[in-house]
């Protein structure tokens, strides 16, 4: 399917995806926000005396959220609003082709503000939250925080017909039981890419695929998603651990492999560098970026030479990540309804898929299925290994919202581990 480069910039909105548990300690907007949602006292947005104390989400500790009486959800039946729609999302992260298309449909125009961390969407909620409609988007480690420091709106779902009928049954909502304030945007797994016109190994046959970030016959030739929760998780999977691992002592002990592996690897850390798609041979990423690569390659390079294993799929069995990109509506918005109907238009199934072919990150529809991704085009058959089916979801394992201690663990060990590259 025709993908001109020119359609986005060199540089898409994943670039610094997840920067906020990145390079160094939390900046003070988040750190204000995390020690404001641990308390029952004190608070960051919104009213104070209102907001409970942040509850850890897990699969087996699911949370549902507070609806409070000073942040309740619109009423059913309103008008929509005359707009612009405000959005504030990463780079890119809606094919301009789509907002049009609901630009036409509803008469409302549209203005995209970009961030690029998610620490800088947080502290841009906490000081001018009310100014933007949309959030595209948060993710499952930062929704209790948003939603208890009282910064994101509780869901009308009267509003969310197209979600109620498409949306995958099977897909997580443990952080936000009830899909009160969230609702999945797209989703995707963390694995490990390869040049197999390069490296000979099977990768995808290994019984512990993690293992190919550290041997030394690819150093400076293999790289690392640059986020604390991305680094921490390729550590812990490798050596069986829980990528939300509490405990110091293990932490420690994954920070020495990963302190070796960085010496003798001489990793090199990004979520995404177009310019060296040609170059190196192994990266830990994400799915949805590798079906972005087919774009971006080297004219005498084709997108067959690049192989892709979700470790969960792989013949060992290890774990492996998946990740869910969430919708959220901050409070007070000035365009309730207005961001609803998007929301709903994003998951009528054709401007789903259209997206889909721009975005390259998976839209979570019922229907949609890997044959016919491939079938219909949306889809390369030499990328189908990287579609993630409902039958997967109890495969992975999500990253979960840390006690902000160690969170701090976290970013301070990454930050000794990359020497703040």
């Amino acid at each position: 399917m025709p993908h001109p480069k020119d359609r986005r910039p060199a540089i898409d909105r994943r670039e610094f995806m997840k920067r906020a548990a990145a390079l160094g300690i939390a900046t003070p907007g988040l750190a204000a926000l995390l020690a404001a949602c641990g308390s029952d006292t004190s608070g960051a947005g919104g009213d104070t005396s209102t907001q409970a104390a942040l509850q850890l989400a897990s699969i087996d500790n699911p949370v549902t959220l507070p609806v409070t009486e000073d942040n309740p959800p619109i009423a059913d039946g309103l008008d929509i609003e005359a707009g612009p729609l405000k959005i504030f999302g990463y780079n890119d992260y809606i094919w301009k082709k789509v907002l049009n298309k609901f630009k036409a449909e509803t008469g409302v125009d549209y203005e995209y503000t970009v961030f690029d961390t998610s620490d800088e969407m947080v502290s841009k909620m906490q000081s001018n939250g009310s100014d933007f409609d949309l959030l595209v988007t948060i993710t499952v480690d930062n929704t209790g925080k948003l939603a208890t420091g009282g910064l994101i709106q509780p869901l009308n779902k009267s509003y969310l017909p197209n979600v109620t009928a498409n949306l995958w049954p099977q897909a997580w909502d443990f952080y936000d039981v009830g899909r009160q304030y969230t609702v999945p945007y797209t989703m995707y797994s963390t694995g490990i890419a390869w040049r197999n016109d390069v490296v000979t190994d099977d990768v995808t046959n290994m019984d512990n695929p993690w293992d190919i970030l550290w041997d030394t016959r690819f150093a400076n030739q293999t790289h690392l998603l640059n986020g604390s929760r991305d680094i921490m998780a390729a550590g812990l999977l490798r050596n069986g651990y829980d990528p939300n691992e509490p405990d110091p002592t293990i932490l420690d002990t994954v920070k020495q492999d990963l302190l070796a592996g960085a010496e003798s690897m001489k990793w090199k850390y990004d979520h995404v560098d177009y310019n060296e798609l040609g170059t190196w041979q192994i990266h830990n990423t994400w799915s949805g970026q590798v079906v972005y690569y087919q774009y971006y390659l080297p004219k005498d390079m084709e997108i067959t030479q690049i192989s892709y294993v979700w470790p969960p799929k792989g013949a060992g069995g290890k774990g492996g990540l998946i990740g869910t990109d969430l919708f959220a509506i901050p409070k007070g918005a000035a365009n309730p309804v207005a961001a609803h109907k998007l929301i709903n238009f994003l998951y009528e199934p054709d401007t789903a898929l259209l997206n889909y072919t721009y975005e390259g990150f998976q839209p979570p529809l019922k229907d949609f299925t890997v044959d016919l991704a491939v079938s219909d085009g949306y889809l390369p058959e030499s990328l189908a290994y990287t579609f993630i089916t409902p039958e997967d979801i109890p495969l992975g394992v999500a990253e979960l919202e840390l006690a902000p201690a160690v969170n701090q663990m976290y970013q301070q060990i990454t930050l000794e581990i990359t020497g703040g590259a």
